[in-house]
């Protein structure tokens, strides 16, 4: 069943645009080498090798179909995308929270909010047909403010304010409507699932795809229009958010959140702050309904049934229900409904009298979701939750310590070791402690979770039991945060090591499957009594053997600096920011977006710790508009990365409006300084040099006192102007004239550029960052012959209010022969240079 799972795997892999290329060439790859190596050894038969390689199709069929189907109802999405919309379908869940109020509706069809299809002449367009009763499937809807509409006969539920503001527990239940199976239409906008734009972000687009989802809209109205509630899942509907008040209620307000997440699977209610401080500290696993949560339940009422004298075919079918129903009822996320197929594996073996096997009940686990949704195999939770679930498994075959505590310190070290690559991928910090804490935090897990249901159970009775009951739970949940708290506070208890490459991925687990096999051989042996000589020498030396592979698995993992200049210029909307990195240096220009909210937490901080950069030397701020610091000041006055030293215009020095940034750097311990005309930063081999402003002067213009900075690093040049227009332009050019006419036979002063390497001289450039997103403001003609650039790198927002870039910047670059390159099209642009030559690259094309 194993191998099965795993060619099925390997088949969706193959094909999958998702898997990257290295990944779907080494999946091709290790099918073969399981399949010649099964031949050669006769342990596989041409027929059996022959129904692999069908497995193998029945993979790549089943997610081209599956993509196919997605693809095409994302272009219908993306056509409906500046339209005002009307969504009918089908409830298939329903879910409130204190600020949110979202469903998922299935069978989806989509049309245009004015007309309908039967008003249509009989000679209507095609183009016009196809605006109405479009198939986009399964939908996710945000609903603005909570508010639902009736059918015109009054005889569906009403709601017109946030039911959740009802101060009356026991009647909220009844009026939280649509339910599952209901129909629905719902008024809004249509929102394509969005495009990642640089390393490191958070994918939408394939979170969506991983829970089957074609796209998402903002809902201003819904109305039930008819259809029966499914008995079954509305009846889970009314008590998951029947508990979820309750829960507000008897629990303390930093515990609720945590209650309704490990109970419900209701995370969104979750306080932000503990659940990135669980995170950071790897024992964040404690919030997601999994193994650990169905077997507290499921496993415990099956034992209890068990104690009392019940069947074992009794109690487990009771139980396989109840884990069943718990599964749907949390949300059937991927690692929930692993663990509930697994349980009924169990429950079914124990029942038929045969033994229940980890590692089969796996792969058919598997097997089952991906067969059911093949994206799921991309989804973070399910790649944790199965490669934990696999290390286990693995770990009781593996030569162990026959002592218990030693026993469950190395599954425990087992498991870190099998995981560490998607921890790193996925989070790109590895807890240290984590291993530590799990030990302490575990045990007393059963105790929290026993605690909010005795306290839920207790509620109908009263609601002072409720509170005692939960008390319990209140000072465990408090014990934990205290403890991340502490452990926090401990030097390297959040490894930042950046996302490792696809190529280190599977060198690191073609390493680790190297030694396990290795291992398990060896036992064999030893069992069979045929370990002698060479191969007993080994058996005892494999400790020292796999400490030593681990080491250079991981060492091969890690993402190393760049060994010459990288410039990244990041997709921040309409804004700008740039990152400059040469071995350890990293210097940011600007960080900032009119267009993107919270910056720093949804591209620039993922971005920089996807790179293992946790502290940036020099930041400078070219000026002060909010869409180019905006986000830096995020980073200087949060803790998730450090800043040397920031710095600012010439001009800042006497303006308030910089107040806030030197407030934040003054905090934070960062250094304050000023950059313009004649300052001069020489770090490593890279040279920067300040044009512009000219002097200290107080300007009220934030355009007209942007830095003008030029980038040398060996013969390679880059010019970066802000938002600087035209006028300042002329005066920084006629900055460079001085320059250039005082330099003496003696050599160049301080400030003045260095010689040029492959025959250009002066102030000639190879690319220059366009001044105001590519205004027709900036960007003069008298700039662009003086300078020379080849390219020109435009950082603006996708279709933006202001029309960046505008045609007459385009049109002047195409003049004297510039390539535009813009963040709007491509999204993240790296310039890669080894002083000599220089290429530019498009990661997320």
């Amino acid at each position: 069943m194993l191998l099965i799972a795993l060619v099925f795997v390997l088949g969706v892999c193959v094909t999958a645009v998702e898997a990257g290329l290295f990944l779907r060439i080494s999946a091709g790859v290790l099918f073969c080498g399981v399949v010649s190596h099964g031949l050669k050894s006769k342990k596989l038969s041409r027929g059996a090798a022959a129904l692999l390689f069908v497995i193998l199709l029945f993979g790549v069929i089943r997610y081209r179909l599956e993509f196919g189907r997605l693809e095409e109802q994302k272009s219908c999405i993306e056509e409906f995308e500046e339209f005002n919309v009307v969504l009918k379908g089908v409830v298939e869940s329903h879910s409130v929270s204190e600020n949110s109020e979202r469903l998922v509706v299935r069978e989806g069809k989509l049309s245009s909010a004015y007309g309908s299809a039967e008003t249509l002449a009989a000679d209507a367009s095609e183009k016009l047909r196809r605006r109405y009763d479009r198939d986009v499937g399964s939908v996710m809807v945000y609903l603005k403010g909570g508010r639902s509409e009736t059918l015109s006969d009054g005889n569906e539920d009403c709601r017109e304010t946030p039911c959740w503001n009802s101060p009356a527990v026991t009647d909220s239940a009844d009026v939280k409507g649509p339910y599952p199976g209901q129909q629905v239409e719902i008024y809004g906008k249509m929102i394509p699932p969005e495009k990642v734009h640089n390393e490191g972000e958070f994918d939408f687009g394939l979170y969506y795809r991983t829970i089957g989802i074609s796209g998402s809209m903002y809902g201003d109205r819904l109305k039930v229009t008819g259809g029966e509630p499914e008995p079954f899942k509305a009846g889970l509907q009314k008590i998951r958010m029947k508990l979820c008040d309750i829960l507000d209620v008897i629990a303390e307000a930093e515990d609720s959140g945590i209650y309704k997440a490990l109970l419900a699977g209701e995370k969104s209610a979750m306080d932000k702050e503990i659940r990135e401080l669980y995170q950071r500290n790897g024992i964040a696993h404690i919030l997601a309904v999994s193994g650990l949560h169905l077997s507290i339940i499921g496993a415990g009422f099956h034992n209890m049934l068990r104690k009392c004298g019940v069947g074992k075919k009794t109690s487990g079918g009771v139980s396989a229900c109840l884990v069943l129903a718990y599964g749907i009822f949390t949300g059937s996320s991927g690692s929930a409904m692993r663990a509930v197929i697994m349980l009924l594996m169990k429950f079914l073996g124990e029942a038929m009298g045969r033994s229940y096997d980890m590692l089969t009940a796996l792969a058919f686990s598997c097997l089952l979701l991906a067969w059911s949704e093949p994206y799921i195999l991309f989804g973070s939770g399910f790649q944790l939750s199965f490669m934990a679930v696999l290390a286990l498994g693995l770990g009781m075959e593996l030569p162990h310590p026959k002592n218990d505590v030693l026993n469950g310190i190395c599954m425990s070290v087992t498991l870190q070791i099998f995981t560490m690559p998607l921890i790193l991928f996925h989070f790109f910090r590895f807890p240290l402690y984590g291993l530590l804490l799990n030990f302490i935090v575990l045990p007393f897990m059963s105790y929290v979770i026993y605690s909010g249901l005795l306290a839920v159970a207790f509620s109908a009775l009263s609601l002072v039991l409720a509170m005692a009951a939960i008390g319990s739970g209140h000072y465990i949940l408090g014990f934990y945060t205290a403890l991340c708290s502490r452990i926090s506070e401990i030097p390297y208890a959040s490894l930042l090591l950046g996302r490792p490459s696809e190529e280190g991925i599977m060198i690191y687990y073609t390493l680790l499957s190297v030694l396990v096999f290795l291992a398990l051989f060896l036992k064999d042996m030893r069992k069979k009594g045929t370990l002698k000589g060479r191969t007993e020498i080994l058996y005892r030396g494999l400790p020292k053997i796999g400490i030593a592979m681990i080491l250079l698995a991981v060492y091969l993992l890690l993402p190393g600096a760049p060994k010459t200049l990288e410039i990244t210029v990041l997709d921040v909307g309409q804004g700008d920011g740039m990152v400059i990195r040469e071995g350890d240096l990293v210097v940011t220009v600007d960080g900032g977006s009119s267009s993107v909210k919270k910056l720093a937490e949804n591209r620039l901080v993922p971005y920089l710790e996807s790179q293992a950069i946790g502290t940036i030397d020099a930041a400078f701020i070219t000026h002060c508009d909010s869409d180019h610091y905006s986000g830096m000041l995020e980073i200087l006055e949060g803790d998730e990365l450090s800043v040397g030293e920031l710095f600012l215009p010439y001009s800042a020095e006497k303006d308030k409006r910089y107040d806030k940034l030197r407030d934040a750097a003054e905090k934070r311990g960062t250094k304050v300084d000023y950059f313009g005309a004649g300052s001069v930063l020489e770090t490593g081999n890279i040279r920067l040099l300040g044009l512009y402003p000219l002097d200290h002067a107080y300007i009220q213009e934030a355009n007209s006192h942007s830095i003008g900075m030029l980038l040398e690093y060996g013969g390679f040049r880059m010019l970066f102007t802000g938002d600087m227009d035209k006028e300042c332009e002329y005066k920084m050019l006629e900055y460079m004239n001085c320059i250039e006419s005082e330099k003496d036979t003696e050599g160049r002063e301080e400030g003045a550029p260095e010689d040029r390497q492959g025959g250009k001289d002066g102030f000639d450039i190879d690319v220059l960052k366009l001044g105001h997103h590519g205004s027709s403001t900036s960007t003069s003609g008298e700039l662009l012959e003086r300078m020379k650039p080849e390219h020109g790198i435009i950082s603006c927002g996708k279709d933006n209010d202001y029309g960046h870039p505008h045609k007459e910047t385009m049109e002047i670059l195409e003049k004297f022969g510039i390539e535009p390159v813009e963040t709007a099209k491509s999204g993240e642009v790296r310039i890669v240079s080894d002083g000599e030559e220089y290429r530019i690259l498009y990661p997320m094309s």
